[in-house]
Parts: structure tokens; C-alpha cells; sequence
């Protein structure tokens, strides 16, 4: 059987060097490269053969706003590259940044934290067209089994502090959007949309409207 031809997307160089050399010691994986960013992966897959893509989710720090994430890169290269399995490998594990690289396309998310056995794990799931969340990640979530079965839209954090509906609300308030907004956007009445905000700021512990979009975006539950 020919090896998995794997290709590897780390801003950290040693990172990127760590791994190739870890791979070098299995004989059913076979490095074909690596690269720090979105564009130099990009042009580089015009001339490369990848089966597996390991893909970090933020690069580059994300110092540059104009640099590509890891969800806009894993939905660009699965248009161009329909045949390529990407397996996410980020310190990032919390519930909606791993749903949201699978919405993205991804079949495969292994944490930072997780060892390189788990990254193997996942490469080697992933390859079958089976989808892999490594288990340092799956420990932290309620519903991993339904999510990965389709039977859930979302993954739900053990320590989630808001609710589905009150993070739709929270993206809407992010935005802007007034109560009647909201309301209207999500076919609840006004008072509704008043009593998940008040519900919230409570959750959250904080004094306003202001202070909860500040603190739902540190949790990283606020879609950018």
C-alpha cells in the first residue's frame, strides 16, 4: 500500500520541523511538505500530490488581518481540491471553533495539547473518510458521538456557559442589531430577545451589554 502522502500548515517553524521528523518514523506516512501561510500553501498545492492536509487554524499569529485562517483556507482548498482530507491542528479546542472547521469542511481535529500519536490517529482516520476529534478535545464536549454521527449541527462544551439560542442572540447584539432586530431574525418576540440579554450579562457576570459582547468574544463564542 503507498504511503499518505501528507502536507503540513504551521506558522512556527518548529513546529513544522518537530512533526516532519516525527513522520519520518512510520512507514504509511510520507511527508511531501510544508508551510507557514494560506498563500504559499495555495501555490504550492498547484504542484503537489496531498492526500492528508494537517492545517493550523490561526497563522501567522493573525497579526495581519488579511491573512488567511484556517477556516477560509480548508473551505478554499477543499473547492479546488475536493480530494484532499484536512485535519485541524490547533491549541484552539473549544466547542464552536471545532464545529465551525468542521462545517468548514474539515474531517479531522486534533488539539495542540493531544500527543503525536493522536495526530497520526487522526491522519489515519481521516484518509477512510471517517471523521476523527482526538480525544483530549472530546473529553471537554457533551455530544461528540451525535456531531460526528450528523445526528447535532453543533458541539456542545461541558463547561458551556451560554445556550444555542443565547449565542444567536450574542452574534446578533455583536453586530449591532437591535432587540426588535433580533427578534424579528430569530421569530421570537422582543421580550424574549430582553430576557436571554439580561439572562446573559448575569451568566456572564459582568455590568452590560458592552462588557458581555467583550467577554463572549474572549470565549471565543462570538463568530467573527
Amino acid at each position: 500500500m503507498a504511503p499518505i502522502r501528507v502536507f503540513h500548515v504551521e506558522d512556527y517553524k518548529i513546529m513544522r520541523e518537530g512533526i516532519k521528523q516525527l513522520f519520518s518514523l512510520d512507514s504509511e506516512i510520507e511527508n511531501v511538505g510544508e508551510c507557514r501561510n494560506g498563500e504559499e500553501l495555495l501555490h504550492t498545492l498547484d504542484h503537489a500530490d496531498v492526500d492528508v492536509l494537517i492545517l493550523d487554524i490561526y497563522l501567522d499569529g493573525m497579526e495581519d488581518l488579511n491573512t488567511l485562517n484556517g477556516f477560509q483556507l480548508c473551505r478554499m482548498v477543499l473547492e479546488r481540491y475536493p480530494h484532499i482530507k484536512i485535519v485541524a491542528h490547533s491549541i484552539y479546542d473549544d466547542a464552536d471553533r471545532v464545529a465551525a472547521i468542521f462545517k468548514a469542511g474539515a474531517l479531522g481535529f486534533v488539539s495542540k495539547k493531544s500527543g503525536f500519536k493522536e495526530l497520526l490517529r487522526a491522519i489515519k482516520t481521516v484518509i477512510t473518510g471517517e471523521k476523527f476529534i482526538c480525544p483530549e478535545t472530546a473529553g471537554k464536549l457533551k455530544n461528540v458521538n451525535q456531531f460526528l454521527l450528523g445526528m447535532e449541527p453543533n458541539l456542545k462544551g461541558k463547561d458551556e456557559v451560554f445556550s444555542q439560542r443565547e449565542r444567536e442572540v450574542l452574534n446578533l447584539l455583536s453586530q449591532g442589531r437591535s432587540s426588535k432586530e433580533i427578534a424579528d431574525a430569530l421569530f421570537i418576540t422582543e421580550r424574549t430577545v430582553e430576557s436571554h440579554r439580561k439572562n446573559m450579562i448575569q451568566k456572564g457576570k459582568v455590568k452590560n451589554t458592552v462588557e458581555l459582547i467583550a467577554y463572549a468574544s474572549s470565549l471565543g463564542v462570538i463568530r467573527k
